[in-house]
């Protein structure tokens, strides 16, 4: 069976049950060929409010931080402490391409800065609110917006977006919610950062395979309730998560019905 892993700098990651047969001839086959590698990550999922990883160190020494450079964005980050989703990548770079230079956007979970510094890099938007909650995220989200140059575009926040939803001086034009557990619970707050006009929302979300016209169902019927229209742009798999699962955008364009 072909071992599947990916690599985030120098640092190979695979997704694999630790107590699995075999895994030592796994890490081994990896080493071999990957001479640049300094460390293999074993990866068991993302757990808790902020999302950090559950890993063990299989082979190695890992380093304190490790950079990662993705069409032109250059990434610093702990991979045993912070997410960093590689099965993102296309995702990242759509968002980013759809993303017009009048724009504000806001990135409610914005993590390392997976969303915001494409979308910086590549879109240069007129300016882009970056949310993080997670102190040891937000710290290296501020030293990526330093790394690539674009701190006239972005503002970072230390705060759990649901606070900060009506603090915001300026309304977004564009919501990421790059946050695939429990929607309904942010999605208020989503609509409560769009201006008077409207705007379009990435809603990611985790569900089962067959799922996908439930989730377009529950997401205009929650926006109905809250007085707002919602026109579904696109949806689209943004990869695989288990035998069972998978991982979803929804794009929509929302606006009050009041309006």
């Amino acid at each position: 069976m072909p071992i599947k892993y990916k690599k985030l700098g120098n640092v190979a990651i695979v997704r694999v049950d630790i107590k699995q047969p075999g895994l030592e001839e796994i890490v081994q086959k990896i080493v071999a060929d990957n001479p640049h590698i300094v460390a293999v990550l074993g990866y068991r999922g993302i757990y808790g409010e902020y999302r950090e990883p559950e890993v063990e160190l299989l082979w190695g020494k890992l380093p304190e931080t490790i950079m990662h450079t993705e069409y032109g964005v250059h990434y610093c980050l702990d991979p045993s402490k912070l997410m960093f989703s590689l099965g993102n990548q296309f995702e990242r770079l759509r968002v980013a391409s759809l993303v017009r230079s009048w724009e504000i956007v806001v990135d409610m979970f914005a993590g390392v800065g997976q969303f915001t510094l494409p979308i910086a890099v590549h879109a240069r938007p007129r300016l882009i609110h970056a949310v993080e909650i997670n102190p040891t995220a937000y710290e290296y989200l501020l030293r990526n917006i330093r790394l690539n140059n674009v701190e006239d575009i972005v503002i970072p926040y230390l705060s759990d977006c649901r606070e900060l939803s009506s603090k915001l001086k300026t309304k977004a034009d564009r919501v990421i919610m790059g946050y695939f557990y429990g929607f309904a619970d942010f999605l208020p707050y989503a609509l409560r950062m769009l201006g008077e006009s409207g705007g379009i929302i990435h809603l990611h979300q985790l569900i089962k395979r067959d799922e996908i016209e439930q989730l377009k169902q529950k997401i205009q019927s929650l926006n109905s309730s809250m007085g707002f229209t919602t026109d579904i742009l696109t949806s689209r798999v943004v990869k695989s998560y288990s035998a069972s699962k998978i991982h979803v955008v929804i794009d929509i364009f929302v606006v009050s019905q009041d309006r």
